[in-house]
């Protein structure tokens, strides 16, 4: 099968993945500020401190797909932390362990660690770990659960309240520790950036819809890089803007990902990043994955007017900081709006907060949409356990099932 990459996704790790670590150490070696942040936090808070946010999630995935995450779980194992332990953090708390041939020379160190309760408590034991390692102090936000699942539009005033006095004491923290005032004027524009780049994100999920699908789960993958990691920025939106092009010229002339497409599925969780060509692999076999869950919960309106409400609507109706009714809605919805007509659910044991409940899941989903699920036992980071020719078989035989 020929490939039809997308020229804007050729070369991403080496065009924009690398260069920003490159980036950060130096500026760090310059005396610049650098805070990890994990998921669901609001970056924007940070980029608009001119702070450079570093995700030690984005290094694990990184070093997955570099073929030197396993090698790091076991450090850290050796170093006393459990095997049952998520496995990016697994991953980068290795990495401090050993300062040899790591991917970018290593993530780069922080001056400050910023974490929330929004994703899981994994999260606060992890950055707690790394804080006392570099001496560093650590800032949780303190996120109510989202105990209704209501939308952005729909949270109660309490919700808003607490997420925006959080805000405040963090800004109030960074400001002191890191002597770096807050402008409203540059919040705004990082506001105003960060929004641009969600509608045209979720413009691109929309070109997405079309038969045949003219962008792949390997792609998104990468593509959700900027979505997640610098949102609020200039080349966050300028990358996304000649991504929708390249997107509209092939919709526009029936280009799909495959030649003959035969199959549109949903993607849960994260992908495996060791081996992305698994998707490769669905494709040759006329399966496109369509629609993932992770491409769909990072976007979020934001209103540069109200700062601190729009940042608190956006992330406090997260995927991750609700019950599980509202991931079966989404990957419900999915199905319908992407035409999809099958559902992989990997069970991921380096993710399990996001695991929770695959069974369920399958079984709400047929219920909701009458199409089926395939449930997949593998992580997302540490290979040990994968069985690249058995999990094979199974998406093939899926695939016959839904023929």
């Amino acid at each position: 099968m020929s490939e039809r990459r997308l020229e804007t996704l050729k070369g991403f790790y080496q065009n924009y993945v690398k260069p920003f670590y490159e980036t950060a150490h130096k500026a760090r070696n310059k005396g610049k500020l650098v805070a990890w942040v994990a998921s669901t936090f609001p970056v924007e808070i940070l980029l608009a401190m001119d702070i450079i946010p570093v995700w030690p999630e984005n290094y694990a995935s990184l070093c997955a797909a570099r073929k030197v995450s396993v090698p790091l779980c076991e450090l850290a194992e050796r170093k006393g932390f459990s095997k049952d332990l998520c496995s990016y953090a697994r991953c980068v708390l290795g990495s401090l362990f050993n300062g040899e041939n790591q991917p970018e020379g290593g993530i780069p160190k922080p001056d400050i660690l910023v974490a929330s309760t929004c994703a899981c408590d994994t999260h606060l034991k992890w950055f707690q770990a790394a804080s006392r390692i570099f001496k560093k102090p650590l800032f949780l936000l303190d996120v109510l659960y989202n105990v209704e699942g209501s939308g952005p539009e729909d949270l109660k005033d309490h919700y808003i309240q607490h997420y925006v006095s959080q805000l405040q004491d963090l800004v109030s923290l960074l400001e002191k520790h890191c002597g770096v005032r807050l402008e409203e004027g540059k919040l705004k524009k990082t506001i105003e950036l960060s929004n641009r780049a969600s509608e045209l994100w979720l413009e691109i999920q929309d070109y997405r819809k079309s038969v045949p699908a003219p962008m792949g789960a390997r792609e998104a993958f990468s593509a959700v890089y900027f979505m997640l990691c610098l949102p609020g920025t200039q080349q966050a939106v300028e990358f996304y803007e000649k991504l929708r092009k390249e997107l509209e010229k092939r919709v526009k002339e029936s280009v799909g990902v495959v030649e003959n497409e035969k199959y549109r599925l949903v993607w849960d969780n994260l992908p495996l990043w060791f081996d992305l060509q698994i998707f490769r692999h669905l494709e040759s076999q006329g399966a496109v994955v369509v629609a993932e869950t992770f491409s769909h919960v990072w976007a979020g309106s934001l209103n540069p007017t109200k700062p601190y409400e729009s940042l608190a609507r956006k992330y406090l109706s997260n995927m991750a900081n609700c019950s599980i009714e509202r991931r079966i809605e989404l990957i419900a919805n999915l199905v319908k709006d992407f035409r999809a007509n099958g559902v992989i659910l990997p069970t991921n044991w380096g993710c399990r907060m996001m695991t929770i409940g695959e069974t369920l899941v399958k079984e709400k989903i047929q219920k909701l949409t009458g199409v089926s699920s395939l449930i997949l036992d593998v992580d997302s980071t540490d290979w040990r356990n994968y069985d690249e020719y058995q999990v094979k078989t199974k998406l093939e035989t899926y695939l016959k099932t839904l023929k």
